[in-house]
């Protein structure tokens, strides 16, 4: 029988190998085979590397076994797989036996699996074999640790009910196509950090667990190992923490997920733990993983990372992983035509190679000949990479050296190495010839662009582009794009060119791409619908653009933690609270005025983007400062009480003008009153009204003091009774007897739009709205006689048009027909009929006029309303087009206002404009009379 050995070894592809094996074998009193069958598997293994064989030669009494083993010749299910391993660990009873275990049984597998493959198996069933084989031992290192660590610390509980625990499988693990040196790229993650699990937090149970795992898989010791670990995948890499909650993964990939997270999570599935909790966490991902739009950047990125495995793998001998046109190219193909149709194609979604590629060819998206190119060639290579490390064992994908390369052509069956390399050229080529010419998706750069980036165009040519694109200043255009070509992406020239002042967007993006940090990059490649929105407002606002590229590090949260175009309102005041929570006062003025702008930024992106009616930005600028005040107040107050005490009385703030009317644009200031309920002492012998004197002294510089981000809000106390020579702040009942004996109609009209912001139950520090009774009674407890009303309104327009008007230009609010017309029909409609109608007592001039044309009590045209929410909206759009709280516009406004709020050209704004004022205009003088 030893002859019919030799003879075998002699005629196999490594005769100087497997002869030394075969002797050692025998030597170590191996066992002889039984069968033709066996003779020819024994040689095999000893003719495959050095790999198998020293399994064979460490443990002769398996190779019987492994001849006799029913699951040689045919795949052995997940489910058998896993019940073997329960078997071989029944009884185990601390960590060394667990390790010694599992690494036993990790190598009988290897035998078995790699002798299939050199059998003739199919190389992609003996991957997903590997794989089975990493799942089951996974999932009994999960079940096992779990078990310890209950038995020490006691069951995880939550609120919830029992909380789960799930070991995620990435790369070649979760696509089922591990091979015999792979790595297994885990992440580990657990249901809900709400909980305990005995004195350990949830978070610490399951860092334990993770701990347990990875150390029974991958610690090495004189057994080996089962598999290496690589945990780098996980959210935040290297720094980020072993094991992480469901909330917190989901949080991670919206904020900070990147395109090679994304690329990563495509093949993610459950390999151990709970697996249902695990199919619920890939799902819950996959809005992140499979977007509806992907990004020209974001295929970039993939496009990049194969440069550099290139750029790396092409130095040496042929990887077969990741050289050109080698199995990394046929992944690509694969994952990135599955991540940019993926998200409106979930039939698209596939964690395996060779069914992904089945599945874009019978959607169209690769031809019959493509398809079967690719899958023939990565069937070779995954053939090939077996092979190669069935030699040694060794974590390759390189061809060895020339005699190992003849040695590798045998072991494959091809007659010579001559052969072998004109199949694998022939393979290479036709691969990246496929990944090369990869169909670029809907909104890809187009070829413009993409020469405005080639620097080696010459000016004349730059400057034609860039006329064409719409830029009218090319030289300052070219200029800024030279300054910024090696940094900034081609999708912002794209949509810079989109912008309403393409040449003031590109600016713009110079700066941010010269100056940015790299989150900003990936940000905006990450998120195509943010970068449209900046674009717009980069060639709208100079006022917020300014802060957003010298900030950057504000708008990153902002665009993705406070993108939503609505919020809750209520909730701001409790958010701000949240922010300044521990901070000292000064700090904490900082971190208010921090929000402030956040949320400018926040609502100026969305007006420019269309999302946001006129109404709504002023609503969203009155509730942000409404929580700006009140969160002063409250740090003014908790200052002066150690040394001043504190009054047994309200404080009650009154708003007036645009933040009373809730008609705040950009820019508003605040009109502000203060006024408290009764007269007294404080415990420590300081007068209430010095001490709410000073109060309001306190507020006005936290609200005015300058620091690095700027003011808070500019106020204006001059609509407090007897204006700049009054009080700062006065009494309830003073205040009353004021407006009913003193005060002017002027001043009681100003009341109109006065409401109180808070009032504030000092002790108690409790908000009421106490005071609002007591000033609707001032505001509407008493007739106005309506011809005397008419002239004074009628005299004090004229004087603001004689006064404030002039100066060239259309002055939005106070020119004749602009918004003041409209606040004094609105005004005039509330004196004279708010004390019988309960739908004029609003402080809002719109809903005044809706409700007084609604009830036909003044003359008014349903269109009036559309001509006032018009003003309003150029108003607003004015204001964030320049920086300054002006409402005049200049002929030099004009051509990019109309841009911005999408009419065709200056000449139709100034037509809409003249239309417009001219019939707020009549009806002014139609209610009131000529000023």
């Amino acid at each position: 029988m030893r002859h019919r050995l030799d003879a075998l070894v002699a005629a196999g592809p490594d005769p100087q190998g497997a002869g030394p094996r075969l002797a050692r074998y025998f030597d170590e009193g191996g066992p002889m085979p039984l069968t033709p069958e066996g003779e020819q598997l024994l040689v095999a293994l000893f003719s495959s590397g050095s790999y198998l064989s020293d399994i064979v030669l460490s443990q002769p009494p398996w190779f019987a076994a492994l001849a006799r083993d029913p699951f040689l010749g045919q795949e052995k299910s997940d489910a058998q797989m896993a019940h073997e391993l329960t078997v071989a660990l029944a009884g185990t009873k601390d960590t060394a036996e667990l390790h010694l275990r599992l690494r036993r049984f990790a190598r009988r597998e290897m035998l078995r699996l790699g002798a299939r493959e050199i059998g003739g198996g199919s190389t992609m069933v003996v991957a997903r074999e590997l794989s089975a084989l990493a799942d089951a031992c996974l999932d009994a290192a999960a079940r096992f640790w779990d078990d310890q660590l209950k038995a020490g610390y006691g069951e995880p509980t939550s609120p919830e009910g029992p909380p789960g625990f799930v070991v995620l499988g990435l790369g070649k693990l979760g696509g089922h196509e591990l091979n015999f040196s792979s790595d297994v790229d885990l992440c580990y993650f657990y249901s809900t950090d709400e909980g305990q699990a005995g004195r350990l937090s949830l978070h610490e149970y399951y860092t334990k667990l993770s701990q347990g795992i990875t150390r029974a898989i991958s610690q090495s010791s004189d057994d080996g190992f089962v598999f290496r670990v690589d945990l780098r995948l996980r959210p935040e890499g290297r720094s980020g923490p072993l094991c992480n909650s469901y909330w917190a993964a989901e949080r991670y990939y919206e904020t900070f997920g990147r395109t090679w997270e994304r690329q990563a999570l495509l093949r993610a599935r459950p390999s151990g733990g709970n697996h249902a909790l695990g199919w619920r966490l890939v799902e819950m991902l996959e809005p992140f993983v499979y977007p509806r739009t992907l990004g020209p950047s974001a295929i970039d990125d993939v496009r990049a990372l194969r440069r550099l495995f290139r750029e790396d793998a092409d130095r040496g001998s042929f990887d077969v992983k990741l050289g050109t046109g080698g199995i990394r190219d046929v992944e690509l193909v694969a994952q990135l035509l599955a991540l940019i149709h993926g998200g409106q194609r979930p039939d698209l979604r596939e964690r395996s190679t060779l069914p992904a590629l089945r599945k874009l060819w019978v959607a169209g998206l690769l031809s019959d000949q493509e398809q079967r190119t690719l899958s023939a060639a990565y069937q070779r290579y995954r053939r090939i990479e077996h092979r190669v490390q069935l030699e040694h064992g060794a974590q390759t994908h390189a061809l060895p050296a020339e005699e190992g390369q003849a040695r590798l052509a045998r072991r494959l069956g091809y007659p010579n190495i001559s052969s072998f390399h004109q199949a694998l050229a022939r393979d290479r080529r036709a691969v990246s010839a496929i990944a090369e010419t990869l169909g670029e998706p809907e909104g890809a750069p187009p070829a413009w662009v993409l020469r405005l980036f080639d620097s080696a165009r010459d000016a004349p040519a730059v400057h034609a582009e860039l006329r064409a694109a719409g830029f009218r200043d090319t030289e300052g255009a070219a200029r800024a794009l030279e300054q910024a070509r090696t940094r900034m992406p081609p999708a912002w020239l794209q949509e810079a060119c989109q912008a309403p002042d393409p040449d003031r967007a590109l600016a713009r993006f110079r700066d941010l791409a010269t100056g940015g940090s790299p989150g900003v990059f990936t940000l905006l490649a990450d998120h195509p619908q943010l970068l449209r929105m900046l674009a717009s407002l980069f060639g709208t606002s100079d006022r917020l653009s300014r802060y957003l590229v010298t900030h950057p590090a504000r708008w990153e949260p902002l665009l993705l933690g406070l993108g939503a175009p609505r919020p809750a309102l209520h909730t701001f005041a409790a958010q701000l609270d949240e922010r300044v929570r521990g901070l000292d006062d000064e700090e904490a003025l900082r971190e208010m005025r921090r929000f402030k702008t956040e949320h400018l930024l926040r609502v100026g992106l969305h007006d420019v983007a269309g999302t946001l009616a006129p109404a709504e930005v002023s609503e969203q600028l009155v509730a942000v400062a409404e929580a700006c005040l009140l969160r002063c107040v409250r740090q003014v107050v908790a200052g002066m009480v150690p040394r001043r005490g504190m009054p047994d009385a309200e404080l009650t703030v009154l708003g007036l003008g645009s933040v009373g009317a809730r008609e705040m644009r950009y820019g508003s200031d605040l009109d502000l009153v203060f006024l408290y309920a009764r007269p007294g002492t404080t415990g420590a012998g300081v007068d209430y009204g010095e001490w709410f004197a000073r109060l309001a002294q306190r507020l006005l510089s936290a609200l005015g003091a300058w620091m690095d981000e700027g003011k808070l809000y500019e106020v204006d106390t001059r609509l407090r009774p007897s204006g700049a020579q009054g009080l700062l702040v006065t009494s309830y009942e003073a205040f009353s007897a004021y407006h009913l004996a003193q005060a002017a109609l002027w001043e009681r009209a100003a009341l109109l739009r006065a409401r109180p912001l808070l009032t504030l139950h000092l002790p108690t520090d409790t908000v009421s709205n106490s005071f609002a009774p007591k000033l609707a009674a001032i505001v509407y407890g008493h007739p106005v006689e309506s011809a005397s009303l008419r002239r004074e309104f009628v005299r004090m327009r004229a004087r603001i048009e004689n006064e404030r008007a002039p100066g060239g230009g259309v002055h939005l609010r106070l020119s004749p027909g602009g918004l003041t017309d409209g606040e004094f029909l609105a005004a005039y409609a509330q004196l004279l009929f708010g004390s019988d109608h309960e739908a004029l007592r609003t402080t809002n001039p719109q809903e005044a006029l809706a409700a007084a044309h609604r009830e036909a009590l003044l003359p008014l045209e349903a269109s009036l309303l559309d001509d006032y929410r018009f003003l309003q909206r150029v108003s607003l759009r004015a204001r964030l087009l320049r920086d300054t709280d002006e409402d005049r516009l200049r002929a030099a406004d004009l051509p990019l206002l109309a841009r911005t709020l999408g009419m065709a050209d200056e000449d139709a704004l100034s037509s809409a404009l003249a239309e417009r004022m001219a019939r707020m205009r009549h009806a002014f003088v139609k209610v009131l009379g000529q000023p």
